[in-house]
């Protein structure tokens, strides 16, 4: 089995024009260059008709979106992200929260409007990003290096701004 795993890549670079679907009907355009760990490209499935939770890396930086069902506001989900703890942030317990901004809104460039709360730990910092759309509920969780997050900023605030609903973004 290693020979296996070791000949098979698990590198799947995201290209310009290409689409994450978070779910049916909610879609980004993720930043070229980043890896996609998990999730489909719009159009594509696997052997069920869920769609799984995606997961981008570049470096040590992780940006990941899930979708579950939620029927409040983004300030409750955001709450109730909050309420999970520590670990639902990525710190792994190693380090108590510290919140660097209170909850900010967010508005994408299709229009869905969320909020969005940073934090920093001593090793790690990053942002978490609720968004409610037709009864889904939306977290996106940016997690790494304080370095890194900064050097990656604007790809993170650009892939943010490019969730949507897949019907308003024509695809």
């Amino acid at each position: 089995m290693p020979a296996i795993d070791s000949a098979v890549s698990s590198e799947d670079p995201v290209i310009a024009g290409d689409r994450l679907a978070v779910t049916d009907t909610i879609s980004f355009a993720p930043v070229p260059g980043w890896n996609v760990d998990s999730g489909f490209r719009v159009g594509q499935h696997g052997a069920s008709d869920s769609v799984p939770q995606v997961a981008l890396t570049r470096g040590n930086v992780t940006f990941s979106v899930k979708a579950d069902k939620f029927d409040g506001t983004a300030d409750e989900l955001l709450s109730q992200i909050d309420a999970t703890g520590v670990d639902a942030i990525g710190s792994n317990g190693n380090s108590v929260l510290a919140l660097s901004s209170a909850p900010q809104p967010v508005t994408t460039d299709a229009g869905l409007s969320g909020v969005q709360v940073r934090f920093d730990t001593p090793s790690t910092a990053g942002s978490v990003t609720a968004f409610v759309a037709d009864g889904t509920g939306l977290r996106v969780k940016v997690v790494g290096p304080p370095d890194q997050i900064a050097d990656r900023g604007q790809e993170i605030q650009a892939m943010l701004a490019g969730m949507g609903t897949t019907e308003r973004n024509g695809q």
